[in-house]
């Protein structure tokens, strides 16, 4: 394969043809495109899944297979594109390769058409696939989660943020604070049984006053990904049986709020096990990894003593808005509320009704738990440096 020279994310050009990608027409187009070399074209296995874009994962004997993704929508183009732009710059600057070492490697952007091509990661797992298997996540696994957001919410992530203009990373609220202003305008998205579920979240006081005071302290200090559910997490087996962490799907990155990044990784444990309370899974299924991702966040981004507690309770707060935002996206275009969504909008409000019970009941730690003394300095930098 000759060596690839992607296009540039920000020189953006109009589209001109419409293409359609395909399962008959993509080895084609990867062919044109240098990405597959015409010799090999026969030999390829083409795996299409169409969601709110068009996927394919493309498979190429004893080769490092490809994730290609094409926007259907004018507004999936602009995050597809936003995706595009983070491969790039992280996988271009080599001051970025931390960054670029949490990623798939980037290979192709095709602005006309919004086609993003990506290799796939090998040997690998997504988090929801380990779960499943094991029924539980180790304090090593919260480790690698804690080195990944300290990685992308320091230094490196300011880098490239600060290049990048507001209209690829604009800074909005996530979607859930657009949704309890406007239910109508969520109701015309998600369908009557997200309607409902909002409906019934709304009218807990607790919940509202939660949205506006993470509203009213909102910050764009840096880089998030915006999505951290575990199907965008990777388990990779390295050589030697250690393990790395790659996070995959950045079209929802933008200039935002670390609390909401930290919280989202809290909550995913949680709905871990909140989905399968009910098949015998404990909380303490999730609980030590929670506390070694906690622990291994504080040593690396040198978090002061005195920042922990309203940082730690900050985060919950994050975290049960974003469980509420799993609960409605599990009654995504349902006509009915299913106890499951339920039963994690209830686990949503007991986090935000009292955070500090939840560090306690949830979580399991204790104020002499809260904090870790760092062992050295990370290149990751001091959180007070770059909050």
């Amino acid at each position: 394969m000759r060596a690839l020279a992607p296009a540039d994310p920000r020189a953006a050009r109009p589209p001109e043809t419409p293409l359609e990608l395909t399962p008959s027409n993509i080895v084609a187009y990867l062919v044109e495109r240098g990405v597959i070399p015409p010799a090999v074209a026969g030999a390829v296995v083409v795996n299409p899944s169409i969601r709110r874009n068009r996927n394919f994962k493309i498979l190429r004997p004893n080769h490092p297979g490809y994730f290609v993704k094409q926007a259907k929508e004018e507004d999936a183009a602009k995050t597809v594109r936003r995706e595009a732009l983070c491969y790039w710059r992280a996988h271009d600057d080599l001051y970025l390769a931390p960054l670029a070492r949490l990623m798939p490697r980037f290979v192709d952007y095709d602005e006309e058409h919004h086609v993003l091509v990506v290799e796939l990661v090998g040997e690998s797992e997504t988090f929801y696939e380990h779960f499943l298997r094991d029924r539980s996540f180790t304090p090593e696994i919260g480790g690698l989660l804690a080195d990944g957001l300290a990685t992308y919410q320091s230094e490196l992530g300011r880098r490239l943020r600060g290049e990048v203009d507001d209209e690829t990373f604009p800074g909005t609220l996530p979607w859930l604070f657009t949704a309890v202003d406007e239910p109508e305008w969520f109701r015309g998205w998600f369908g009557d049984a997200g309607a409902e579920l909002l409906a019934w979240l709304r009218s807990h006081d607790e919940f509202v006053a939660a949205i506006r005071r993470v509203a009213g302290r909102w910050r764009r200090d840096t880089l998030v990904h915006g999505d951290l559910k575990w199907d965008n997490c990777l388990l990779v087996r390295e050589p030697g049986g250690r393990h790395s962490l790659k996070i995959v799907d950045w079209e929802l990155a933008d200039v935002g709020d670390a609390r909401w990044d930290l919280g989202g990784v809290i909550q995913a444990f949680l709905v871990s096990w909140s989905s399968w309370s009910a098949y015998g899974v404990a909380l303490d299924a999730v609980q030590s990894a929670i506390q070694g991702f906690w622990r291994r966040y504080v040593e690396a981004r040198a978090i002061p003593r005195d920042q922990l507690t309203p940082l730690l309770e900050q985060c919950i707060e994050c975290a049960g808005l974003r469980t509420a935002q799993s609960a409605l996206e599990a009654v995504y275009g349902s006509t009915e509320v299913h106890p499951s969504a339920t039963e994690i909008a209830e686990l949503a409000l007991r986090m935000v009704g009292s955070p500090s019970a939840a560090i306690i009941d949830q979580l399991g730690l204790s104020e002499v738990d809260l904090w870790a003394p760092p062992s050295r300095r990370q290149a990751a930098g001091s959180y007070a440096a770059v909050r």
